[in-house]
């Protein structure tokens, strides 16, 4: 069964590539169902690779010897901290990035200004 469902995906593959290799076929995808297909696919990647994880992240744990509900537990724990941890990174990255961009126009005023006052 698991190698009919591999063959059935790599069939697949091969028929989504081949499409490329016809421009009435291409003609007809508009970017609208393109973006679609390609953030559904995204999402599913997505979703078996946390799955797959978080799997191995739980097994982690009870060969730790942690009971198997703790397990999950620390495991959700972990992986939303993860969540958060990141969450806070991007946002102190934009906020470095809003900082130093609204320094870099300070910097340029002030330049501007000394070279009209030096001038002067």
């Amino acid at each position: 069964m698991a190698f009919l469902i591999t063959a059935l995906a790599g069939a697949a593959t091969a028929l989504g590539a081949s499409v490329v290799f016809f421009p009435s076929l291409v003609k007809l995808a508009s970017r609208r169902v393109l973006a679609g297909a390609l953030g559904f696919s995204a999402g599913v990647m997505t979703y078996v690779s946390f799955v797959e994880i978080f799997q191995k992240s739980v097994l982690a744990f009870e060969d730790a010897q942690f009971e198997e509900n703790m397990a999950y537990i620390y495991a959700t724990i972990s992986f939303f901290g993860g969540v958060a941890v990141m969450k806070v990174s991007l946002f102190l990255r934009c906020l470095y990035l809003r900082i130093s961009w609204l320094t870099d126009i300070l910097l340029l005023l002030y330049c501007s200004w000394w070279m009209y006052v030096s001038k002067n």
